[in-house]
């Protein structure tokens, strides 16, 4: 943990200096093909102009106005707007977000939405969240409304997304971690397993989309926790730490985790019988390679698509490849005849796992 922090500048979990977001002549010209030449303006936009010295647009740029975050981490955009301040294109400036969910908001049902309103209409504009993207989507969201409202020097500068089906999201959560601390604590709740296992499937997999996951982690490490995108990731994470410490380990990985629950209802409803993945090889178990060689990798320099490493976004079958919804497919159907055999091999679960006052205390013993 604190050499991936390191490598990536970070000196405090909470607080990291904002790196400033680079504009260069590709980006420009992505909104504008004719771009030959550019030049920032007194109130902080981007004056476009062709070959011939013509001005033929603006962009402005969202984290000149705020700082918007998705799953990954920061979410700047390039938008540019004509000499009426319509919108002429949005796009997206280098990000941490997974390349699946930046390819699933193009498109004329999310950022093209915007093409062609005015700056002023922007601000009330209801663009629906992409699902299995909500992260990524509120961030383009808030990005282009509090751009537009600082442009068009308006009050509803903190305007921010919010539903119904939002808000009844945000209380299945609440609720299902009330539910867990139940399951964790109170005994004689062992009969109630199946249908809380169903509650974690549909509403963290299915519903939510959350998991913890080794991406998620190391954006952490390196950016800090960014409360506003990811609280409930953030809920769980400080849960699965402090009640592990206290002696109850493996509470994320039994009762929250989507991908677990899968597997153990597998392992339930399957008629064969289940037998151990056999992972540990000389003592070390499978896990903690995996885990390793994904920390080694990042600190020599390589950035593999982390969420490629894990099948957590299998819930998100919406906007997931077809690798990675194979890769759920595997995980289920090796379910049949092993017990969990991801957890056997997860690396977030053994991230998690090292933290445990039992197991210190047994190792003390």
């Amino acid at each position: 943990m604190a050499a991936l922090a390191f490598s990536g500048g970070r000196v405090f979990l909470f607080q990291k200096e904002e790196a400033e977001v680079v504009v260069t002549l590709e980006n420009i010209q992505e909104i504008y093909p004719a771009t030959a030449s550019y030049n920032e303006n007194r109130l902080g936009a981007f004056d476009v102009y062709n070959s011939s010295r013509d001005k033929i647009g603006a962009a402005l740029l969202s984290s000149t106005y705020s700082r918007e975050y998705g799953y990954g981490g920061q979410v700047p955009l390039l938008i540019g707007v004509d000499d009426n301040l319509t919108i002429t294109k949005i796009a997206l400036l280098p990000n941490n977000e997974t390349s699946d969910y930046i390819e699933a908001i193009y498109g004329d049902k999310f950022i093209g939405r915007w093409q062609g309103v005015r700056l002023e209409d922007a601000i009330q504009l209801r663009v629906d969240i992409v699902s299995g993207a909500t992260h990524t989507s509120k961030a383009v969201i808030a990005g282009v409304r509090h751009t537009a409202s600082s442009v068009m020097m308006s009050d509803a500068s903190v305007i921010t997304e919010t539903s119904l089906w939002t808000t009844v999201k945000d209380l299945l959560f609440l609720i299902l971690m009330g539910l867990s601390l139940v399951m964790v604590y109170k005994k004689g709740k062992a009969k109630y397993r199946i249908i809380y296992l169903v509650l974690v499937l549909v509403i963290m997999g299915l519903i939510l989309n959350n998991a913890l996951s080794v991406q998620l982690l190391h954006g952490w490490l390196l950016d800090g926790f960014t409360w506003r995108a990811n609280w409930q990731s953030s809920i769980i994470f400080l849960l699965a730490l402090a009640i592990s410490f206290i002696g109850k380990r493996k509470y994320y990985c039994n009762y929250l985790c989507p991908m677990g629950a899968l597997q153990e209802l597998t392992n339930h409803f399957s008629p064969f019988k289940k037998r151990k993945l056999p992972t540990r090889f000389k003592g070390i178990t499978a896990r903690e390679i995996y885990l390793t060689l994904i920390a080694g990798a990042l600190l020599m320099g390589f950035a593999p698509e982390l969420s490629y490493l894990e099948p957590f976004m299998f819930f998100s079958f919406r906007i997931a490849g077809i690798a990675l919804i194979i890769f759920g497919l595997v995980v289920i159907v090796v379910s049949l005849f092993y017990s969990k055999p991801w957890c056997a091999v997860c690396p977030t679960g053994c991230f998690i796992d090292t933290v445990s006052y039992q197991k210190a205390k047994n190792i003390e013993s």
